[in-house]
């Protein structure tokens, strides 16, 4: 009985020691999906001159497809009128982060969301 026991503790302990690291890639691939979609944004805002309608409707298309629920993915920019060229733009995505972790080790809390930051000079020519 108490061998049974303990082989059912250590298979949880050995089944935590595989998934962590498994989880937290994910947890980076899910963070890069944001930051990569921030910096997308960010590139195709410069030639508009602003963030337009279209353009967050395709970036919550994309982050939808990487798992993201779109209702809770906010695109927020820096300006909402059309830049002239030189000047600065700012694009800021949030989105939800799923809770991956079976065990959190360090005891610090994790983020509740992912971030993404993106700022360029407008390249906007009337």
């Amino acid at each position: 009985m108490k061998a049974t026991v303990l082989r059912a503790l250590f298979l949880w302990l050995v089944l935590f020691i595989i998934l962590q690291p498994i989880f937290t890639y994910i947890d980076y691939l899910l963070d890069l999906q944001v930051k990569a979609n921030t910096s997308y944004i960010t590139q195709k805002a410069a030639t508009e001159g602003m963030v337009t309608a279209a353009m967050k409707s395709e970036v919550i298309a994309n982050l939808r497809a990487a798992g993201f629920p779109g209702n809770s993915i906010e695109i927020t920019s820096s300006t909402e009128v059309i830049l002239e060229r030189k000047q600065r733009l700012d694009v800021y995505i949030t989105a939800p982060r799923v809770h991956l972790f079976p065990y959190n080790f360090s005891g610090v809390t994790q983020p509740a969301r992912y971030y993404g930051h993106g700022s360029i000079m407008s390249e906007y020519l009337d």
